[in-house]
């Protein structure tokens, strides 16, 4: 009898602890699985219509990417807008798509501060066809051995903050200008046939291709010194933009750099002089005015840049 006592308590005690651990792991367990996120960034990049970053190093004014047909425009803080380089967008989504979860870093409000995820941080609105589809908050990175950065993250609606692989500031903690087309000149120099350089008094000179190498006014010129000028030349870009430039780009330049092609195209630099600054126009980018201090002694060189001493 007493047997049989024990043997229903026992039998009682083991369906109290069985409905005891279903019931922690389907409401603890649940709740512990819900509070690390598998995935933070689920978005079809042929969808995103809209890119708004609100950059800290930029006290937060507002940089809106959006698409206009198949072409990215940015925002300028002047008011308008420019056509963004297509290798920007890509390495934008490339890193957007990188941004998984390594572990877990805060559950509460209490290390937001800390880990730069609340109101000081890099803020990322992603919209696909109007629809947000990502609100991220970028904090501060970390470094760690060997030679690993990574950043802490958080969604705008969530608590809980994300360490995540990569240098996030380096794409989302940047001004517009970053993501603008700097293109002065993109081009195969090998289809180049002539070059005129048109300079100011006598000093204007052409090099015009011969075979498989090139004449400077009648004489060859150096191969290495030419070979580093075309080299250089073929894929010059810059990122010193200069807004709400009056100069009209049909006026006559103080100096000038025409390119022929194989294929009878044109590329043509030119250079203004004003009373303070050296001004780039490059038909290859109409949209766009550099700042020629870094650009001129790579554009506008001397006939000792391709002659023989």
């Amino acid at each position: 009898m007493f047997q049989t006592v024990n043997n229903k308590i026992l039998g009682i005690i083991f369906g109290v602890l069985l409905l005891t651990g279903i019931f922690l792991f389907l409401f603890d367990g649940g709740k512990s699985e819900r509070t690390f996120r598998d995935v933070l960034v689920n978005i079809d990049t042929t969808a995103v219509t809209e890119i708004i970053i609100y950059p800290k190093s930029q006290n937060h004014k507002e940089v809106k990417l959006y698409k206009d047909k198949d072409e990215w425009r940015v925002t300028l803080p002047s008011g308008g807008n420019t056509k963004v380089a297509n290798q920007r967008i890509s390495d934008l989504f490339a890193q957007l798509a990188a941004i998984k979860p390594k572990r877990l870093a805060a559950r509460d409000e209490s290390k937001w501060s800390e880990l730069q995820v609340d109101s000081t941080g890099s803020r990322v609105k992603v919209f696909q066809d109007s629809k947000l589809s990502l609100d991220l908050v970028i904090g501060r990175f970390s470094f760690q051995q060997p030679r690993t950065m990574n950043t802490f993250v958080r969604l705008f609606n969530d608590k809980d903050v994300y360490e995540v692989d990569g240098f996030l500031d380096m794409t989302f903690n940047q001004g517009a200008n970053i993501f603008r087309d700097g293109t002065v000149v993109k081009s195969d120099h090998n289809s180049w046939q002539q070059i005129q350089f048109k300079y100011p008094a006598d000093s204007s000179f052409q090099l015009i291709k011969s075979g498989n190498g090139w004449l400077l006014n009648g004489k060859v010129t150096d191969s290495l010194k030419t070979a580093n000028y075309l080299n250089r030349l073929a894929n010059l870009s810059n990122n010193s933009f200069v807004d709400d430039v009056k100069i009209d780009p049909s006026s006559t330049p103080t100096y000038s750099l025409n390119i022929t092609t194989s294929d009878l195209k044109f590329i043509e630099i030119k250079g203004y002089q004003d009373s303070t600054s050296f001004l780039i126009y490059s038909s290859q980018n109409p949209e766009a005015w550099f700042d020629g201090s870094s650009l001129t002694n790579s554009i506008f060189v001397g006939k000792s840049s391709f002659l023989s001493k």
